[in-house]
């Protein structure tokens, strides 16, 4: 039992090789799309490591998947939606169709979506991790299925991954407020796990204090990742003393909570309150005053995606993060 335990994995194999066990997967399955010498690295490790595939599992692999999995954490932000959007363009155009897994945020609901693409052998994941520290993506790698990061980072992952450099957007807004001689500044992020919100916490902390301005611990609120958190967390801030004079809202949806909350208690943008959110949704140029934004190229992160599951499926990616660069839309409300 004691040697049974110790087998050699296809892990074992992709380590000593180099390589991803997507490559090793591929080249043990007869796949072309390896180069020459790639492929004699893997068959000298499988000799080396002595593995010996399991049967079974590779004539599963054969069945050949037309099919990548989404999956995202919350389907109603908008982001998510205008990712998924433009990565179904992308394999569309490379005979693949996208299937939609929605976690709602929640682990449990995550994991099971994951042992769910391993068992239905897709061809490719791209995935928003509902957590950096406590998602686990290993079942999809250690299956050999190509994957790609996007939005979220996830702790101790260091493969292909799509995002933005969220602690610039803080810092966009730290000196877009400061510009406008705004002190007493809030922020509303999300649970410390996200680090899509916490960056964006972050950047905004450290360029305040580059203008000489502190974030007040007593400013910041923490949310769940939905429009009634934000609502109640601008609720709660118009209770502080001193009041806030602006506020940055870190994620979509919570800001449409808050500007919600904020024409429900009647205050006037900018003048009792300037207001900057995330994300350049339709609502916010259509309400007035128009809100002031972080935009994120949500089209270009899902086209990216899309590329990087293809090159990772072709074994050419080079599995290195793609970082991209927000863009502070400055409207009525700041």
């Amino acid at each position: 039992m004691a040697d049974a335990a110790k087998a050699p994995s296809i892990l074992d194999v992709a380590r000593a090789a180099g390589v991803s066990t997507a490559t090793v997967s591929r080249v043990l399955n007869g796949k072309d799309t390896v180069n020459v010498a790639l492929a004699e690295r893997v068959r000298r490790a499988v000799e080396a490591t002595g593995y010996v595939p399991n049967v079974t599992g590779r004539a599963l692999r054969r069945q050949v998947s037309d099919v990548w999995a989404a999956i995202v954490p919350d389907i109603q932000n908008a982001f998510f939606t205008g990712v998924i959007a433009s990565l179904e363009a992308v394999a569309n155009r490379n005979g693949y169709s996208v299937m939609l897994f929605n976690t709602d945020e929640k682990l449990d609901q995550e994991a099971r979506y994951v042992e769910a693409v391993v068992s239905q052998r897709l061809a490719g994941v791209v995935m928003a991790a509902d957590s950096e520290q406590h998602s686990d993506i290993s079942p999809i790698l250690q299956a050999g299925i190509p994957l790609v990061l996007f939005d979220r980072r996830l702790q101790g992952y260091q493969g292909d991954a799509v995002l933005v450099d969220n602690m610039e957007a803080g810092r966009k807004v730290a000196r877009h407020l400061a510009k406008q001689g705004y002190k007493r500044i809030a922020c509303i992020a999300g649970p410390p796990d996200v680090s899509t919100t916490e960056d964006r916490l972050t950047g905004l902390r450290e360029e305040l204090a580059v203008a000489g301005l502190d974030l007040d611990p007593a400013l910041v609120r923490r949310s769940n990742l939905k429009f009634e958190g934000g609502e109640i967390a601008l609720r709660s801030l118009m209770g502080a003393s001193p009041l806030p004079d602006a506020v940055y809202v870190a994620n979509g949806p919570i800001t449409a909570g808050a500007f919600r909350a904020s024409q429900e208690l009647g205050l006037r943008l900018p003048e009792d309150l300037a207001l900057v959110g995330t994300d350049d949704d339709q609502w916010t140029r259509m309400v007035r005053p128009a809100v002031t934004v972080v935009a994120q190229p949500v089209a270009r992160i899902g086209l990216l995606a899309g590329e990087c599951l293809v090159a990772r499926s072709q074994g050419t990616a080079n599995g290195q993060p793609i970082i991209l660069a927000p863009t502070l839309l400055v409207r009525d409300s700041s």
